[in-house]
Parts: C-alpha cells; structure tokens; sequence
C-alpha cells in the first residue's frame, strides 16, 4: 500500500501493512481471549507490548529485504532440533512464508505428535523428516567422517556412534554431501557443541583461518555490528585483525552496509601503554596493511567510536568518515557483556549470533531464542546459501571463459 496510514471517511478498517495494527490491535485480541477465558497460555501484558514495539521497529524494517531475497530462491535447511516445539512453530512460518523446505531430524513419533498436540500447521508435503538412527545414509556419513577426522582420533565405531546419536553431526554431514544448504541448531546445546561438528566437518572458506561470531544491533540511529561476541575467547593482532575483516566484509557484501571498523579498548590512540592495548593498535596496523579499503581506526573508548562529533573534536587526525558500525572488542568477555546490555537495558534489538568465515551456511541460535528469532536466522541462512551458489557460480563462469 502507498502512502501514509490516516483515519479518516476514506480510511476506516485498518490495512494489514498498517503498523498500528501491531500496537492496538493485537493487544485488543490478546486482552479480549484472556477477559472471556479463552486464552490456552498464561499473558504477560507488559512483555507483549515490549515484543510488539521491537516487531514495530528497525529489525522489522531491516529484515523486511531479507524476506524478500529468501522468497525468490528457498532453500532446504537442516534443523537437528526437529522434535522443538519452537523449530516446528518457526518452520510454520517459514514454509507459509515460502523462505524454506525444513528438514527436521528426530524420531518421526515425536514431531508428529508434538504437531498433533500443539496444533502446528505444517503440510505433510511442505517438509522433509529423518530419523539419524535409521538413516540408510547413516554408514555412508559415517566413513566419510572417519576419513575426515581419522588422524583426529575419530575412528569408524566412533564415527558411527556420531552419526547415529548426535543429531548436529548428521545434519552437519548432510549440508557437506550436498543434501541441504543450511543448518540451523543450538536451541538444547551449548554453543560449543555446535560450533565443534561444523568446524570438523564443514570447515572454514578459502582463504579464511578462523571464524567468529558477531551480532547486529539494531540502533535507532543505523544497525551497529559487534564482535566477537561467541567463539574467540582471547586473541593476539592477527586474530583481531583477521575478525574485523570477517565483520566488515560480512556487512558489506550481506547487509549493504559500508563498514567503519573500530578496534575498541579503554584508552584512545596510545594514551594507555598496556600489552592490551598495544595488541589493538598492532590489530588495526595489520588490517590497514592486508585491507587498506575498509576504514578501521583504534585503539578508541566505545564512546568515541560512536559518538562522531566527539571523535572529530577531539581527534581530528581519525580517519573514520562517520560514526562507527564495526565494534571490534578486545576480547569475547567484553563483547558478550556489551551486546546483552545493550539489548535488556537498551531495549535495542539485536539479530544473531552470525557465525562468520564457514564455508557452507551454519546458523547457531542462542538456546533461549524464541520463534520469531529462529524465523529470522532461518531467513539469513537461505540469503547466506544464496549468496554462495552465486559466487560458485560466478567463478565457475570466470574459470571457463
């Protein structure tokens, strides 16, 4: 619809694209279901109307694109935790959305009962479900991972025993033998768990010598990426350096934005002598020297990094041409620490954890995530797929002209 939303004699019955909708409305409903008893769940009015704000707000106007690219090209996408009730509710949101054929792995008795129970409107020809236990692939996954992982100390009953218990690594082992093009997974493992059977089996992209973990701040005033934030507990210069460039070119070429990369510390540009701060100041060296395109500057405080009239006032000499949307933290406590500050005393949405530099499309939720995150890391995952089969493609083209 075009144009603004105003009552009026010509404008009475509220549009669905109106976003006021979201604010009146669906509070209205939710009320009404509780006043007449119809209300199945228990209703917390102060955190629905905090979720309606956030779904008002720039992760909706953000994401918004990204549905849209899913849309023109869906793609399969593995959930190891096919039995979760809120995999299930998001997979019917993805397949109602046309974003995604699931794949959904457990004991086929446990998801059609919990879609029974619950009331999941999940077509039987809209996605596919596989028991690991029973997979004739199991065997075949399973000397392909021993192959891998032989001198790792993975022998072949090990492998087996993989395959067939841990769900994460046949959906890992599917995504690598060309069965699907994304994983998603964390909701009842840790984060290391994982991270460990992406690394073993699908490994980094050419070129790349680590991976990270970042998450996008949805600020009122631009998105703002922060990192790491999941995986590099501590890391020297090159480390540093070599996260920022992940960051960096993962909001450039998958979100549109132009990164401005600040390496973050408590002290600006050699005011403080610490090895933690020479360790930024050597990180921001060797970007500038491997990457001399991506504006990069530091050591700065978090406040002068963002707060660009500061910067320029105080540090004239920064090369930064605006305030920056590449927060580089000197380590994952710090980062971790900021992004969920930010995000519960803030209230600034935040989309992610992103894990960066994989060579085939893995999505690691946080274990408290709730459906509408799983919808949306679902979305990034196919854009992510597709991103990638074009870039093969691209190449394959190039090699044979």
């Amino acid at each position: 619809y075009a144009g603004d939303f105003e009552f009026g004699p010509d404008y009475i019955i509220p549009k669905p694209f109106d976003p006021r909708v979201v604010q009146w409305v669906a509070p209205a409903v939710a009320a009404a279901a509780v006043e007449t008893g119809l209300a199945t769940r228990a209703h917390d009015e102060t955190a629905y109307h905090a979720r309606l704000r956030n779904l008002r707000g720039g992760s909706t106007a953000i994401m918004r694109k990204f549905f849209r690219l899913a849309r023109r090209g869906p793609r399969r996408i593995v959930f190891p935790e096919g039995d979760d009730l809120r995999i299930l509710q998001a997979c019917e949101i993805l397949v109602d959305e046309g974003i995604a054929r699931p794949i959904l792995l457990g004991r086929r008795e446990s998801i059609e009962q919990t879609i029974a129970e619950h009331d999941v409107n999940l077509p039987a020809d809209s996605f596919d479900m596989f028991d690991p236990a029973f997979d004739e692939r199991s065997e075949r996954f399973a000397e392909a991972l021993h192959r891998a992982r032989r001198r790792r100390g993975v022998d072949l009953l090990a492998a087996r025993k993989l395959m067939q218990g841990r769900r994460n690594y046949f959906g890992m082992m599917m995504l690598a033998e060309g069965d699907a093009d994304g994983v998603v997974s964390g909701l009842r493992y840790a984060y290391p768990e994982t991270i460990r059977p992406a690394l073993q089996i699908i490994g980094l992209a050419p070129g790349v010598r680590r991976t990270a973990g970042t998450y996008l701040m949805l600020h009122r005033d631009g998105p703002i990426f922060f990192a790491d934030t999941t995986v590099n507990v501590d890391l020297d210069a090159h480390g540093l350096a070599e996260v920022a460039e992940l960051v960096a070119d993962t909001a450039n070429q998958l979100f549109g934005v132009e990164p401005r990369v600040a390496m973050l510390g408590y002290g600006n540009f050699g005011s403080t002598k610490s090895a933690s701060s020479r360790r930024v100041r050597e990180a921001v060296e060797l970007l500038e020297e491997k990457r001399p395109e991506i504006e990069v500057e530091g050591e700065v405080q978090a406040n002068v990094a963002i707060n660009y009239e500061l910067q320029r006032r105080n540090f004239p000499f920064s090369r930064l041409t605006g305030p920056a949307n590449v927060l580089i933290f000197p380590n994952l406590e710090s980062g971790n620490v900021a992004y969920k500050l930010m995000r519960e005393l803030g209230g600034i949405p935040a989309v992610g954890p992103l894990l960066l530099g994989m060579d085939k499309p893995v999505t690691v939720l946080e274990r408290d995530c709730e459906v509408d995150n799983i919808v949306q890391m679902t979305v990034l995952t196919v854009v992510q797929a597709q991103l990638r089969e074009r870039a093969l493609s691209n190449a394959s083209e190039g090699e044979d002209a």
